[in-house]
């Protein structure tokens, strides 16, 4: 059995990710907690969600809607 959560990867560490100017590439946002993950895809769309959020997947799955 696993013990560990799943990790997370922040944008930091991602290669994306343009550290100079501090922002992703794509265009893409990470929202840190699950309610800023609803709110931003209330406002801008679940496309303008990295791929890496760790709570998109449960937005695209319509059954958990």
């Amino acid at each position: 059995m696993e013990t560990q959560g799943i990790r997370r990867v922040t944008c930091a560490r991602c290669r994306l990710y343009d550290r100079l100017a501090r922002r992703c590439t794509i265009g893409k946002v990470n929202p840190r907690t699950k309610l800023d993950t609803y709110e931003t895809a209330r406002l801008l769309g679940v496309r303008a969600l990295c791929a890496f959020n760790l709570y998109r997947e449960k937005m695209l799955d319509p059954v958990c809607k």
